[in-house]
């Protein structure tokens, strides 16, 4: 989780620091409905936050077999986002959906958006059941609304289309229709008469204020009991025993009180690719007064999309709740005032959410830019400008572009009315001021371009072996600032050998890092100083010593494979039986002013590696470099240790060594098993 949380510490950095790459707009839907988009680099989302218990408001289910574009002008809604997951064949929705109060399709162990009775918005999971009731006898019911399995009774009503269908491995069955009483409900119980009873079929027109109940079979069991003019209670029960007016599945569930839970629900599990990559995103989000439409882009060149633990830190960063994912991808989409605004093309989904303003229209008053901040546009580009004409209760109005004036402080930009288009000539800023009638629109341009290069390092001081993580800076007429790739920085491979971000310095001496970007470059000189005290560049005839190891097998020698230089000390190693010390005595006497030191290791083996010390009295002291009995640097690793850390090997009085100390050793140690080994060394480094 805690790659998770630096992504998202990340985007919000960058939304602080590259301020030049965000853009916002932010307009009234209606008076109780805001929307907020939202643009970082490499993300981009839309926020669409509602009131509850508005009366002005309607938050309905849309079950529709078109697009939701098509529902939203045909139903006069303002937005609509999608819901359910679905199967791609046959549209059918995944888990519960309720509309109206009617129960239109039944859940699975899935997460539930609903507005309950009461006009307030839940996050849950529920567990509803049907059963029907003939006189005294009850007939549990195995579906609503999908095809009727082999052994099963299936319950049809007019949303699942014009008649009913069976599956592959069904055969024919009987078909019982019943004149109902009303609306199946989400939950309680309906009243209805059979009218009609259709033997040995597979599918049966359902008509208007009817429901088809199909059985097929074992299920024929029950046959008995359904008679012409029969009366029939179908019984709908509810764990949470909540009524819901309005209901959607999605899933994973991604916060409750606030805190993340998404792993913990205890759902159907969802594959790896849905919670694991990244892709376009539709969450819907609660808080004690409001409720949050949330869709993040994804899948195109200036939003990724997020996994679904990003989701998590991202939408808990927003102070929301409770929180739920719903359906993504390709069908991740919110439409307003018929324009789909997070993808480029639409899919058709079976189940969405539509919200409709019922305030009254009245005469226009609003003229404004879609646009929430000032706007930035670069020179030599063009930006299409989005104005909104509302009433005072935010109804969109046409705009006739052949009406418009407009006004411009400055020449810097261009502006074509007749595409509401402006582009950017010169540097600096101007003000564009667009007139309707009475009603005016003002908005701040700023015409921007980079004007330099900045390379920062992240060292006062630099020392052979030292590691930096360089930043590159692209800074605009407006001292904004962007930070840049790695990628195009260029350094000297005898001073610098790079490591993903990181440059590790492996000579002494002035050298300069560079950096072109577009027309502009920078340099940055550095000098790298030789702080080492043994850098394994020439063969001191070290001694090897120790106790129960085996001297045969055991030897150095220098290595071309160095971490700072050409070469480094590889001590091979074994020893014959437990309790095995293996000392290589380097004798080195540290300057007094030192507090710390670095050293570089790599290679495979066991034994516990510590290093040796003398104070100026004489006293043994050591340090350990590592704390298990194995260990496996696969590449070169810098150790840095601080001398607070070393501790006396036998009994003394002494709090702390009397300076200056020598060291004398390196060495390892095995109590309890043999040990053996490759050991490479480098760059003892003394700060």
């Amino acid at each position: 989780m805690n790659k998770i949380v630096k992504f998202i510490q990340l985007l919000l950095f960058t939304l602080l620091l590259v301020s030049y790459l965000l853009g916002a707009e932010s307009f009234y839907i209606a008076p109780s409905i805001e929307y907020k988009k939202v643009i970082l680099e490499g993300l981009v989302y839309h926020i669409t936050s509602i009131k509850q218990f508005d009366p002005l408001l309607d938050i309905e289910t849309v079950v529709t077999n078109t697009k939701l574009s098509d529902v939203l002008k045909e139903k006069n809604y303002d937005i609509i986002i999608n819901a359910n997951f679905f199967d791609p064949n046959s549209k059918e929705p995944v888990g519960l959906v309720v509309k109206n109060y009617e129960l239109i399709h039944l859940p699975i162990k899935r997460g539930v958006f609903g507005i309950t009775s009461d006009n307030k918005a839940i996050i849950d999971i529920f567990n509803i059941n049907i059963k029907l009731k003939i006189d005294n006898t009850i007939i549990p019911i195995n579906n609503l609304n999908s095809p009727r399995g082999a052994d099963q009774i299936t319950i049809f009503t007019n949303f699942f289309g014009k008649e009913t269908k069976i599956m592959d491995n069904a055969v024919a069955g009987v078909d019982i229709e019943v004149s109902l009483d009303g609306k199946i409900p989400s939950l309680g119980t309906i009243s209805g008469k059979i009218t009609n009873i259709y033997y040995g079929v597979k599918k049966s027109i359902i008509k208007d204020n009817s429901c088809i109940i199909s059985l097929g079979g074992t299920a024929l069991k029950y046959l008995p009991y359904f008679r012409l003019d029969k009366k029939i209670d179908i019984i709908v029960e509810s764990n949470p025993p909540i009524t819901l007016k309005e209901a959607v599945c999605g899933g994973p569930i991604l916060l409750k009180n606030g805190e993340i839970i998404f792993d913990k629900t205890g759902e159907i599990p969802f594959t790896s690719d849905i919670i694991n990559s990244r892709h376009p995103r539709t969450v819907i989000g609660i808080t004690d007064d409001k409720i949050f439409f949330i869709v993040i882009e994804g899948r195109n060149n200036n939003s990724l999309g997020l996994t679904i633990p990003e989701t998590c830190e991202l939408i808990k960063n927003m102070g929301i709740r409770d929180a739920i994912n719903l359906d993504g991808g390709g069908s991740s989409q919110k439409i307003i005032w018929g324009n789909l605004i997070n993808q480029v093309s639409e899919r058709s989904v079976p189940v969405g959410i539509g919200v409709k303003n019922n305030y009254p229209y009245k005469n226009p008053i609003y003229l404004s830019f879609k646009e929430k901040d000032d706007i930035y546009i670069r020179k030599g580009e063009k930006l299409k400008l989005d104005l909104l004409l509302q009433d005072e209760n935010y109804h969109p109005y046409p705009i006739t572009y052949s009406m418009l004036t407009w006004t411009i402080t400055n020449n810097n930009i261009d502006f074509n009315s007749s595409k509401l288009e402006i582009e950017g000539r010169e540097l600096g800023e101007s003000s564009l001021t667009i007139y309707l009638s009475n009603l005016e629109a003002t908005k701040k341009i700023y015409i921007w371009d980079y004007v330099s290069l900045k390379i920062e390092i992240d060292k006062d001081k630099l020392y052979l072996g030292d590691s930096i993580f360089p930043k590159i800076y692209a800074i605009d007429n407006f001292q904004r600032v962007k930070i840049l790739s790695l990628d195009r920085l260029k350094f000297d491979p005898s001073y610098f050998k790079r490591n993903g971000k990181e440059l590790i310095a492996i000579n002494s001496g002035i050298t300069t890092l560079s950096y072109t970007f577009e027309n502009l470059s920078a340099t940055y000189t550095i000098e790298i100083m030789s702080n080492i005290i043994e850098d394994f560049e020439e063969d001191k005839k070290w001694n090897i010593r120790g106790k129960n190891y085996n001297p045969e097998s055991t030897f150095y020698k220098l290595t071309s494979d160095a971490y700072t230089g050409k070469s480094s000390l590889m001590l091979v190693y074994d020893s014959k039986e437990e309790n095995s010390f293996i000392y290589v005595d380097l004798n080195i006497l540290i300057p007094p002013d030192k507090t710390s030191f670095s050293i570089a290791l790599k290679g495979q083996g066991n034994g516990w590696i510590r290093l040796l010390f003398y104070d100026d009295d004489g006293t043994p002291w050591v340090l350990d470099l590592t704390t298990t009995l194995q260990y496996d640097f696969n590449k070169w690793t810098t150790i840095n240790k601080d001398f607070t850390e070393i501790r006396p090997l036998i009994s003394t009085s002494k709090n702390n060594p009397k300076m200056p100390l020598r060291l004398a050793s390196i060495y390892l140690v095995g109590l309890t098993n043999k040990i053996s080994g490759n050991l490479l060394i480098d760059s003892l480094n003394f700060k």
